[in-house]
């Protein structure tokens, strides 16, 4: 009976004796090695191990004899047969002593995982490849496995992370409850989200803290539950969230302001020309000249307001392939195009430009910048028969490249400070220049250059900084 269980097991079975050789084997054996049995009994069991393993052999299978216990071989370590005609192959080994006329065997099954281990590589890969974060952790809460994304995400090698609580990636704010949660979450498993109506937050290596949103899924193996957790990162979309609700409010005030803006002048343009009719019949010529001039003036504050829209609507998907900017040209051309306005304000033009590294940037959106600035800090020089002039500064270090427009002006009234890059804000009283737009569109520009704009203001002057990375 013990002869045909033997030969009709489904698993390799080999009989070895004490001197390590192989007493019997069965034909599941012979195919898994490509022995025929004459060739495989009374051999030793060196024949189908790896060259590499076979001299710390022997003294393994002693110690066995000297303690013969059931028990599965090479745990935590990979084991390798090797065929006939010398290929190796992955192998599980089990280990169950045999007595029999007063003598010590050891009968040995070994499966083939060859196929096994093809199917975990695929699912590490799979894993691995995954767009979302995967990471799994068991019931006590410790991190099994994570995917290539995890890295990126957290920061963290892969070989890190193993074995390490999943705490360590969790704010400090929640680490002493999150315990609570996978015990709670272990008791009763199912796939869910985690967090619902909650903002969930992980933590980077550096320290920073990351949204995140969370899916949780119970796996039971080898009678264990573990957890994998798949984990996005949402900060852009955060970001864009924020974007939109930032655009939403300035869409209101745009909508708002322009109505306003283009009805009260069409509003006056009508009252105006119902003037120049009366005039006529009236014969008040001129009457109906100084109110056509009058409408003439409006239709050109109409023109500029919507130009601005214009350039304002331009500002976001504008976008142009990076030169160098030219400082000295761009000033010479500035200079041409502000002349009218230099010589009524009498106002004069410096620079000091100490760079000593190329500023590589959008020509058009910088020029539109600067552009702006010049012009407001000559629209609003003091007119009080005093020198008045306007700097343009350029410098650098090492990583940054520094512009500065002051000039010796009215400067920006204290109370407006907080609303200079705002939506149509002008700033001084009874001054209808401009749409308004100017300043806001010169963030805009700012931001999409990669650049920031502070500014400090004075009764005695403004000065606008400029900064922007190198390279």
């Amino acid at each position: 009976m013990f002869k045909e269980i033997f030969e009709c097991s489904p698993v390799a079975m080999l009989l070895i004796d004490e001197k390590s050789q192989i007493q019997l084997a069965n034909k599941h054996a012979q195919t898994l090695f490509d022995y025929t049995t004459s060739e495989l009994i009374g051999k030793d069991l060196g024949i189908l191990i790896p060259t590499e393993t076979k001299n710390k052999h022997p003294l393994l299978v002693k110690e066995y004899f000297n303690t013969p216990l059931p028990r599965q071989m090479g745990s935590g370590r990979n084991l390798f047969g090797i065929k006939k005609d010398q290929s190796r192959f992955p192998i599980e080994v089990g280990l169950n002593p045999i007595q029999a006329d007063g003598k010590v065997f050891v009968l040995s099954s070994v499966i083939d995982i060859s196929e096994r281990l093809k199917a975990e590589k695929r699912f590490e890969t799979a894993v691995d490849a995954a767009p979302s974060g995967m990471l799994m952790i068991n019931a006590s809460g410790t991190i099994v496995l994570s995917n290539k994304k995890i890295e990126e995400i957290f920061g963290h090698e892969r070989n890190v992370l193993l074995g390490r609580p999943i705490e360590d990636l969790i704010p400090d704010d929640f680490k002493t409850p999150h315990p609570t949660f996978v015990k709670s979450y272990i008791n009763n498993p199912e796939p869910r989200p985690m967090g619902i109506g909650r903002e969930l937050y992980g933590l980077h290596k550096s320290g920073r803290q990351i949204p995140v949103e969370i899916g949780l899924q119970p796996i039971f193996f080898d009678n264990e539950i573990f957890v994998i957790s798949s984990i996005v990162d949402i900060t852009q979309r955060r970001e864009a969230e924020k974007e939109i609700q930032i655009k939403s409010v300035e869409i209101q005030e745009f909508s708002y302001r322009t109505s306003h803006d283009l009805r009260s002048p069409l509003l006056s343009i009508g009252g105006l020309a119902d003037c120049i009719l009366e005039d006529i019949q009236d014969g008040e010529l001129e009457m109906a000249r100084e109110n056509t001039h009058k409408i003439k003036s409006l239709t050109q504050k109409l023109n500029q307001l919507v130009e601005d829209i214009l350039l304002l609507t331009k500002a976001d998907l504008k976008n142009e392939k990076k030169e160098v900017f030219d400082f000295q040209n761009y000033l010479i051309d500035a200079q041409e195009r502000f002349s009218h306005i230099l010589q009524e304000s009498n106002v004069k033009i410096f620079n000091s430009f100490l760079h000593k590294k190329e500023l590589l940037t959008q020509k058009t959106r910088l020029t539109q910048v600067l552009d702006n600035l010049l012009s407001n800090a000559i629209k609003y020089s003091k007119n009080d028969g005093k020198d008045q002039t306007v700097r343009m500064n350029t410098f650098n270090d090492q990583q940054f490249f520094y512009i500065q427009i002051d000039d010796n002006g009215r400067g920006i009234p204290q109370q407006y400070h907080p609303e200079v890059f705002g939506m149509f804000k002008r700033f001084h009283e009874g001054d209808a220049k401009g749409s308004g737009l100017g300043l806001y569109m010169v963030q805009k520009h700012i931001q999409k250059l990669g650049g920031k704009i502070t500014f400090d203001s004075t009764p005695q002057g403004t000065t606008f900084y400029l900064e922007f990375l190198i390279g």
